[in-house]
């Protein structure tokens, strides 16, 4: 009965550690010499399980960590020949240790237009965007973006490590337990550690490869696809055009007018209209005058 109270309580107090919680005390009607035992042995869990999260280990880490920054590019670009193109880029990429994952063609009636996704190293990145620019016509679209996971990074190696101290223990529990039952509640506990590890350690290394291969991301157009569409000589995108810059030339009239009427003639009518206003109230009010006169005599 020692036993198996020793390991259930060793269990959970491992379990909370690795959740990052205090583990709270049993407080019942064991005996005294079971309750001493397991305090005991609590203390002695907690030393091994602190030392990995130790004040000032993270920043270590991040301070010691190379910086881990995945780059991304995308380019709309048109070419003469898409085929051609799609392999003289698939060449480039296996040229620069890179390859291709994934490549669709759309066959249209003007051509075949193209979507490629690369994997280059990133340090090559520069030099994959600046050759793909020379194979293109014309570049109608391009962006490079970074993110920078070296944080998160660091959040799971330093995780890592408490777990791989948990599984340590527990793996000496197991060698220790005399009890059936107890031993299988360590190993349950031991198999959830263990897959939370191998989680850890795969999305370190997805990290790290991405960040050591960029990605870019290319849409290839061919120029006779990319011309704008004419049917018997008329060009709807330029009819479209031309009826755009109208109306805005419509609009720059309206607002120009509009100006010119407040800053201008507003204020020259109102400098001309005082005179003539007040000329006006001026031989009303004589003509009332004469007016009341007459009517008086």
């Amino acid at each position: 009965m020692g036993n198996r109270t020793f390991y259930v309580i060793a269990v959970s107090l491992l379990a909370f550690a690795v959740a990052g919680c205090a583990a709270p005390r049993m407080v019942g009607e064991a005996p005294a010499v079971e309750a001493t035992y397991a305090v005991e042995r609590e203390d002695a869990l907690e030393e091994p399980a602190a030392a990995p999260s130790e004040p000032g280990s993270r920043s270590a880490d991040y301070a010691a960590t190379e910086r881990l920054i995945i780059r991304n590019a995308t380019l709309d670009i048109v070419v003469r020949d898409t085929e051609d193109a799609v392999e003289q880029i698939g060449a480039l990429a296996e040229g620069m240790g890179g390859f291709v994952i994934e490549s669709n063609l759309h066959e249209y009636q003007q051509g075949k237009q193209a979507y490629l996704r690369l994997r280059i190293p990133a340090e090559d990145l520069d030099t994959a965007l600046e050759r793909i620019r020379e194979l293109a016509m014309e570049v109608r679209r391009e962006s490079v973006s970074g993110q920078d996971v070296t944080e998160e990074y660091v959040d799971i190696q330093s995780r890592l490590r408490h777990l791989e101290a948990t599984e340590e223990r527990l793996l000496t529990f197991m060698e220790e337990a005399e009890d059936t039952e107890a031993a299988l509640e360590v190993y349950d506990r031991l198999q959830s550690i263990q897959a939370d590890i191998e989680q850890a350690k795969g999305r370190m290394q997805y990290l790290q490869e991405s960040a050591a291969m960029a990605t870019i991301i290319l849409n290839i157009t061919p120029s006779a696809l990319a011309q704008p569409i004419q049917i018997g000589g008329w060009n709807p995108k330029g009819t479209l055009r031309d009826a755009f810059e109208s109306l805005i030339n419509v609009f720059q009239f309206l607002v120009d007018a509009l100006i010119v009427i407040v800053v201008l003639v507003i204020p020259v009518l109102a400098v001309i209209a005082l005179p003539v206003v007040g000329f006006i109230f001026l031989i009303r009010a004589l003509l009332r005058r004469r007016r009341r006169r007459k009517q008086e005599a």
